[in-house]
């Protein structure tokens, strides 16, 4: 009976030795490396990829998505669109970067003008940061316009704040390549 426990003690051992970097990688989360994008995250599991193509005040662009939605309740996404070179050369960046912020944080309800907004920057590009919550909704936002390309990072949040190692696993594991 002794040699039957420890047996089965020691299949248990290794079966859980076995499953250590499975476990570990479920842990790490979902390394994203866009080619076409030019960029590096980690998301938390693997994200959905679409494009689709939306009005903007320059006529319809296409806009990349990779959605990952942890719930109803909690998403985490990263975006791109390409503006006309000419549009980015004729205009201010920071006009550039600040309307793509109002536009994302006026549609969860949360005013622009209280926004606590930080400069981040990525590879030398420019962005914007803000960790606000309007109600139950919490919503963590960064843009970055690189050239042409903007990119919009988000983690959105319904009825409990977006913890400190959510926010740093996926905002600091952003790379432009």
């Amino acid at each position: 009976m002794k040699i039957k426990t420890t047996l089965l003690s020691l299949g248990i051992t290794l079966l859980m030795m076995a499953m250590l970097p499975l476990m570990a990688n479920a842990q790490k989360g979902y390394e994203l490396s866009s080619e076409q994008g030019n960029f590096f995250i980690i998301f938390p599991s693997e994200p959905s990829y679409s494009v689709e193509d939306v009005e903007t005040a320059v006529g319809k662009l296409k806009m990349h998505t990779y959605l990952y939605e942890e719930s109803n309740d909690a998403a985490y996404m990263v975006a791109y669109i390409d503006y006309p070179d000419d549009l980015v050369e004729e205009s201010d960046n920071d006009v550039l970067l600040e309307a793509a912020l109002e536009g994302a944080l006026s549609s969860w309800g949360i005013d622009i003008e209280e926004a606590k907004k930080e400069t981040t920057w990525h590879s030398g590009y420019k962005g914007i940061f803000c960790n606000e919550k309007n109600g139950d909704t919490h919503a963590a936002y960064e843009v970055i316009l690189a050239e042409n390309r903007l990119y919009q990072l988000a983690i959105l949040q319904y009825d409990k704040s977006i913890s400190k190692k959510s926010l740093s696993t996926f905002y600091d594991s952003f790379e432009l390549k």
